[in-house]
């Protein structure tokens, strides 16, 4: 807006001598009467052309600008719910959890219940521990598509019988292990280990009433070398599939679903989403933060290996190139995205 105060072009458009920039408030009046619904149908029709629509991630997000421990209302923070699709790194669709982020449960079964949102049998869903519910993943059985979903301490019935499985297999099918050596997780080196288990003469690898088609159990062993003392530190998670892979493929599977970690980094880092405070209906800024975002990483999927006039084109050049070169942001609107 500052750039283009003095644009003429603008000045003739309306018939002013001079164009003032709205007011914050202004502009926050406009997001606050703004149809969420709306703008959320409006996005998912854009960038429904950019997604392969086989492999997601899925996962619910605070808006922690949207009460700051009840200064403003006496509502909690909102939350929402990111729909990842892990080929292309963006985000295709939202659910807005008005409640907060423990609504996430429900917010996904709305959002099976969709038309178009999933439209293909074969898909791959991945979830947190939060989402392994038994109505969810034998929803996604039932439709014939698949997930992997992780298990966590607090599902202490089903963990511990997963264990007690693995146990009596003994010996895993396949394993695959990779060792990280860029000083990642806190600037150690890691290495994880997945290991499938299942017994070949069996359909399923574990019965359990609650969840109809339980075909691979997954252990993933992580190792954490500190650089400097040699200390290390052993973590030990547990995964179920209704499907079966080789532990290479479950690896590449498990270690794609954190991309939905890095586009909520993103959110933080580059939109700045935290900082803002927008305590009524945060839900329009939130849907405008991702359309820009997904417009950077569709950008970045193209030109990784492209030269912006001030240097590589990492996700935080594009959006810096973007805040004073107009043709540049017209492109990222204007450009064929494969």
């Amino acid at each position: 807006m500052v750039y283009n105060k003095e644009n003429p072009i603008l000045k003739d458009i309306f018939k002013k001598d001079e164009i003032e920039i709205p007011s914050k408030s202004t502009l926050h009046d406009i997001l606050t009467n703004t149809d969420n619904n709306a703008l959320e149908k409006v996005f998912r029709q854009y960038f429904s052309n950019y997604v392969k629509k086989e492999n997601f991630a899925i996962d619910g997000k605070w808006l922690n600008g949207s009460d700051a421990n009840g200064q403003y209302t006496n509502e909690c923070h909102k939350a929402i719910l990111n729909i990842l699709d892990k080929d292309t790194k963006i985000v295709f669709g939202h659910k807005f959890m008005a409640k907060n982020k423990a609504n996430e449960i429900s917010a996904l079964k709305q959002a099976f219940d969709e038309d178009n949102l999933f439209s293909d049998e074969g898909q791959i869903f991945s979830f947190d521990a939060i989402q392994t519910q038994t109505e969810i993943l034998n929803n996604i059985d039932n439709n014939g598509d698949k997930y992997i979903a992780k298990v966590k301490g607090n599902q202490k019935e089903l963990k511990n019988k997963i264990i007690e499985t693995i146990d009596d297999l003994k010996t895993p099918i396949d394993s695959y292990s990779f060792e990280d050596l860029g000083l990642s997780c806190g600037k150690k080196y890691v290495k994880r280990e997945v290991e499938v288990f299942y017994s070949k003469s069996m359909d399923i690898a574990m019965y359990d009433d609650r969840f109809n088609n339980i075909k691979s159990l997954i252990r993933v062993k992580k190792t954490l070398t500190d650089p400097k003392t040699k200390e290390q530190t052993f973590m030990t998670s547990y995964l179920i599939a209704n499907f079966r892979t080789t532990a290479e493929d479950f690896y590449n599977k498990i270690i794609s679903h954190w991309r939905v970690e890095t586009y909520h980094y993103h959110l933080d880092m580059l939109m700045e989403e935290d900082e803002h405070i927008a305590y009524k209906e945060p839900f329009s800024i939130a849907i405008l933060r991702s359309f820009a975002l997904n417009l950077f990483q569709l950008f970045h999927n193209a030109h990784k290996d492209k030269k912006l006039p001030t240097g590589k084109a990492t996700m935080a050049e594009i959006k810096r190139t973007c805040k004073y070169d107009d043709y540049f942001t017209a492109q990222l609107f204007e450009q064929e995205y494969v």
